[in-house]
């Protein structure tokens, strides 16, 4: 994988009708609000070279490698985590 940098975020605080930045790949940061000894958790999404969307593993406490396209409708629990995202590339979604 090429290295990249964050240079834009926001936090994602509904998943009601899913998620994505019209087209700019974004990675995520699962943080969870419960003391857990989770290590990750699944996320229904869509990767940028995948077709469909499905069950990705995606750490809890840093940031995923993963460049993702679209997260499914309610696709992770955000009354147990919150989840953040991060882009490479400048974005004007205002989460």
């Amino acid at each position: 994988m090429e290295d990249v940098r964050i240079i834009a975020k926001g936090r994602i605080a509904d998943l009601s009708k899913g998620f994505s930045l019209g087209g700019v790949p974004f990675s995520v940061y699962v943080r969870s609000k419960e003391n857990t000894m989770l290590s990750d958790t699944l996320l229904d999404c869509r990767l940028i070279g995948d077709r469909e969307r499905g069950a990705f593993p995606v750490p809890i406490g840093d940031w995923t490698p993963a460049m993702i396209a679209y997260i499914s409708p309610n696709a992770i629990d955000l009354q147990k985590f919150e989840v953040y995202w991060g882009a490479s590339e400048q974005t004007n979604k205002i989460v």
